[in-house]
């Protein structure tokens, strides 16, 4: 018994350091699977951070003159009138960390692929407000030229915008303040503004890319809005609004500039060398967004913009020297111009899935320019002074969350010059049409966007 009480005593013994070896194991598969979790975890939290966003824009158009000149989406090729082509395939990446974000976007299309977006952030941790940023951004100028392109109302921005904030982007370096909703009155108030290239998306015929932004003169644009913000939530209302500044330089490398007399344009010959010209546009926008009971959202959007702006000869767009060789001159001279423009756009939804847009939008790229002034000869103006008031009006379906179908029909109206100034034409493929009577360049859209 004796010795029968030892065995069981050593049996017993014996089965102790097995139960410690099965916990010992437990526990390290339970160590093993927080580890593993912990991995897991943090991967998971790394790709959280991480957005991938993008939208295809395809379309059908047509136009009611074979290679007309358009603000729709682009001059139509000679002798066509219509076409289908993909507007906008973009894909964007985001990576947030807690003080710090980088942004990269491309278009990519048939033509080939272009930066849209290329820029690293910075944010303050403290007030949680005040964030800069550096690289190819939009540019901080009204509401519409930095809104997304597959959020504007109408298919394409206004002739203002597309004019003289081609492309909607810049590089530089910018500062921006929003102060959170723990900031008193300041939450209602923010503060966007830095300094550009003033090159845009613009590409200089005989640069390379990555040229494109590059600066190329000794002046710097300054570009800022500062914005505010007004919810009335009792009442479904919101209204925001801002005002912006443009104050830039284009520097002539013509000796020859013209500048606005009192019937036309007259030259200053000499002197004019590397001289540098203003490029300021001031605006105020506004946006009303209200929720009508029974029909739903409705929104109503306007800007208004002017200023002086340096041009090429016969030209409404921006001056930027064409040519980086010396000796300079190889680009003709500068005008100075007197701008104005202005739009009102309004949408109202129409059951979940249907969408009204209607807007209208003058452009005058020359306020001095009377009507009789436009013509031939001592004037020295050209078509390039016409203003143009275009009136548009669609329809958008949403066919899902990210599906938008939308048709829309723009109609351009240019100012006339007088009978004597017959001569005075608008080039088309293979026609001239005078510029007495209204230009025949209206465009039917019919876009399918689909977004992520």
């Amino acid at each position: 018994m004796g010795a029968a009480r030892a065995e069981g005593g050593d049996s017993t013994q014996a089965q102790a350091p097995s139960e410690n070896e099965e916990l010992s194991k437990v526990k390290g598969q339970v160590e093993g699977l927080n580890e593993s979790y912990i991995e897991t975890k943090n991967t998971v939290d790394a790709l959280s951070k991480l957005k991938v966003g993008g939208y295809i824009q395809t379309q059908f158009q047509y136009a009611d003159t074979e290679g007309v000149a358009s603000k729709a989406g682009g001059d139509f090729k000679p002798n066509t009138n219509q076409r289908i082509n993909i507007r906008r395939a973009r894909l964007k990446t985001t990576y947030t960390g807690l003080t710090s974000k980088y942004v990269l976007e491309f278009d990519m299309l048939p033509s080939g692929i272009s930066i849209k977006d290329a820029y690293a952030a910075v944010m303050e941790p403290w007030l949680k407000t005040f964030s800069a940023q550096a690289g190819v951004m939009d540019r901080p100028f009204g509401w519409e030229v930095p809104v997304s392109s597959s959020s504007i109302d109408a298919p394409e921005r206004t002739r203002f915008e597309q004019t003289y904030f081609p492309g909607e982007k810049d590089l530089g370096v910018e500062l921006i303040a929003e102060p959170g909703s723990d900031m008193g009155i300041l939450q209602y108030f923010n503060l966007r503004g830095g300094v550009f290239t003033g090159m845009g998306g613009l590409t200089l015929a005989g640069s390379n890319p990555p040229g494109q932004y590059d600066e190329i003169d000794n002046e710097f644009d300054y570009i800022g809005r500062i914005g505010f913000k007004a919810p009335f939530n009792d009442i479904n209302l919101a209204i925001d609004g801002g005002f912006s500044m443009y104050l830039g330089k284009s520097t002539s490398v013509n000796d020859t500039s013209f500048t606005w007399g009192d019937t036309g344009f007259v030259a200053t010959n000499g002197g004019n060398l590397l001289q540098t010209f203003d490029r300021n546009i001031m605006g105020v926008d506004a946006q009303l967004y209200y929720d009508l009971p029974v029909v739903g959202g409705f929104s109503l959007k306007g800007e208004y913009e002017w200023g002086k702006v340096a041009t090429p000869k016969n030209s409404n767009s921006l001056y930027n020297p064409t040519s980086l060789a010396a000796p300079h001159g190889a680009s003709g001279p500068i005008e100075e111009r007197n701008v104005m423009g202005w739009y009102l756009m309004g949408t109202q939804n129409l059951t979940k899935w249907f969408q009204a847009v209607a807007r209208y939008d003058f452009f005058d790229p020359n306020t001095d320019a009377e009507d009789a002034d436009i013509k031939l000869g001592s004037s020295n103006t050209s078509a390039a002074d016409l203003a143009y008031g275009t009136l548009g009006f669609g329809l958008h379906f949403y066919w899902d969350s990210n599906t938008r179908l939308t048709a829309y029909y723009d109609m351009p109206m240019n100012e006339k010059a007088p009978e004597t100034a017959a001569t005075l034409k608008t080039v088309f493929s293979n026609t001239l049409t005078p510029i007495t009577k209204d230009i025949p360049d209206n465009v039917f859209t019919l876009r399918l966007q689909v977004k992520f």
